[in-house]
């Protein structure tokens, strides 16, 4: 039997996802540099890793943040608001030499509470972590893995029983990166429909 009308099927000769859009989180991942100051890269392949408090995102063994990383067994994790979406962008520039990144600079930080390292200024949601677990060879990627050992989170961004979850996100949208380069905001939404009985 073949494949319905209207598919494609693309070539596995290269990777795919230029091909089409798909939605996952913004986040600004910082490490400290081996000179004490800070790195921020921003990330968008980053998600919760199962529904305890880890958390995990891609990374190139090439890249300050994964070699940051791995040296110092923490990272800190920022969501940024969609305003903040130019200096999360800026926070992606190149370093004018192996050890400098001037634009870093310009980014209000201050200090995480728990671990090592800094958080954005303006942000909503903070995780602070202790890496734990990476797993190399992903082709020229890297998944890193960190447990969560504090998080901050604004209070107007705050699930509560005296909120209606769709207020609190028109009240704090999200940035969303809409892959391949390409972002959203998200100010409204509505529940899934849960079969009845459903359990995680």
């Amino acid at each position: 039997m073949g494949l319905p009308e209207g598919l494609v099927t693309l070539p596995m000769d290269e990777p795919i996802w230029e091909h089409f859009f798909s939605v996952s989180p913004l986040v600004l991942v910082g490490t400290l540099e081996e000179g004490g100051g800070h790195n921020l890269a921003p990330k968008n392949m980053a998600m919760p890793m199962g529904w305890e408090n880890w958390f995990g995102f891609i990374c190139t063994p090439r890249h300050r943040t994964y070699q940051n990383a791995l040296r110092t067994k923490s990272f800190t994790v920022s969501y940024p608001h969609p305003e903040q979406v130019v200096i999360t962008s800026l926070a992606a520039a190149p370093r004018h030499s192996p050890c400098e990144k001037p634009v870093l600079l310009g980014l209000p930080v201050f200090p995480a509470q728990v671990v090592s390292g800094v958080l954005v200024e303006g942000c909503s949601i903070y995780l602070e972590c202790e890496l734990e677990k990476i797993i190399d060879d992903l082709g020229p990627n890297s998944l890193l893995i960190g447990r969560i050992v504090a998080a901050h989170i604004q209070s107007r961004a705050l699930r509560g029983e005296d909120r209606e979850d769709n207020e609190i996100i028109r009240e704090v949208p999200l940035l969303v990166y809409l892959g391949p380069g390409r972002f959203a905001v998200l100010d409204r939404s509505q529940g899934f429909p849960l079969p009845a009985g459903f359990k995680r």
